[in-house]
């Protein structure tokens, strides 16, 4: 089960993502915004190396940011959560602190929550469709930032251009209006240059995972350049074997060879 696609192990560019939120880690919410911004990112060519959860306070994020802008090999920073109008929603003002800028009010982002709200009857429902402090904060953005229109609601996601092609991005938390950022915004105009990597498996049915510990970490050493991974799942007897790296033969042959060393278990076809 190889796909193999271009990828350079030792060069690529990664990613990192700060989730934020009390409910995470209260364990309110499952954070599926990252597992599922891993699984793009891996895809496209820029692989999660680090996620970090911190709570709703500002100090933390300002400090989880600033230590992940200092990290060069994270090219893209995704920042997610905390864009809302209530005061526990502090994500902008502290990269403004991280970015040392000042927020600033972004009149077409207010004009947009605007027209959201006659579209969709909320001026109607209240009104008026003048901005209240809530929604006016949510329009308050770090000074420099390129506004990234959130289709399905109102906060907008950004994207903070740093030095030697790095950015950094807000998003919303609400799975849906991420995701749909991303797609629309971050997918296309900023993720275009990474290719994924060549991707293989083995399955194996009832075979013990310490059977491979000994041609895995050599492997490890023969190939540098291809990850290798053990996964059980136990609940089907299963185990996968999953390598990945730039070079699609590269990764076959680890996969050859683990099936020749570890000639005792064969994989399922």
């Amino acid at each position: 089960m190889l796909r193999p696609a271009p990828w350079h192990h030792s060069s690529m560019p990664s990613s990192s993502i700060v989730a934020v939120g009390d409910e995470l880690l209260r364990g309110f919410t499952v954070d599926t915004n990252s597992n599922w911004l891993a699984g793009r990112l891996f895809s496209l060519g820029y692989p999660v190396k680090r996620i970090e959860v911190v709570g709703d306070v500002e100090a933390d994020i300002v400090a989880a940011v600033q230590d992940h802008m200092a990290r060069p090999e994270l090219v893209r920073i995704f920042v997610c959560g905390g864009l809302g109008p209530t005061p526990d929603d502090r994500t902008f003002q502290a990269l403004a602190r991280a970015l040392d800028r000042p927020l600033v009010y972004d009149q077409a982002t207010g004009a947009a929550m605007q027209n959201l709200m006659f579209s969709r009857g909320i001026a109607k429902l209240r009104g008026t469709a003048e901005l209240n402090a809530g929604n006016r904060k949510m329009a308050m953005v770090p000074e420099g930032s390129v506004i990234l229109r959130n289709g399905p609601g109102m906060a907008p996601g950004i994207a903070f251009p740093l030095v030697s092609d790095r950015f950094l991005f807000a998003m919303p938390g609400v799975p849906p209006e991420l995701r749909s950022l991303f797609r629309d915004w971050i997918e296309p105009g900023y993720l275009r240059d990474g290719s994924a990597p060549a991707v293989g498996e083995l399955h194996y049915h009832l075979a013990p995972e310490s059977a491979f510990a000994e041609a895995m970490l050599a492997l490890e050493s023969e190939y540098p350049d291809v990850s290798l991974g053990s996964y059980p799942q136990t609940e089907l007897g299963r185990l996968i074997i999953r390598a990945s790296g730039s070079d699609s033969a590269r990764v076959q042959q680890v996969l050859d060879e683990i099936r020749r060393r570890v000639g005792r278990y064969q994989p399922l076809a």
